[in-house]
């Protein structure tokens, strides 16, 4: 009964792994087998759009 439940344990966690984890190993698989020249198009023209965005937070009188 114990080897039953460790081996049904495990099958779950086995299992939750690879559904948590599916959608990060398909994007990585596919930047990297179909995105030749575009790999960094995307984080790049984000970092262009915010670089000239106004750093918030007031002025920080309540930190001590």
């Amino acid at each position: 009964m114990g080897s039953f439940l460790l081996e049904l344990s495990l099958l779950g966690i086995l299992i939750i792994g690879l559904t948590a984890f599916s959608a990060v190993i398909v994007q990585f698989l596919g930047e990297k087998i179909f995105g030749r020249k575009t790999k960094s198009l995307y984080s790049s023209k984000s970092r262009s759009i915010q670089s000239n965005w106004k750093q918030v937070g007031g002025n920080h009188r309540y930190r001590q």
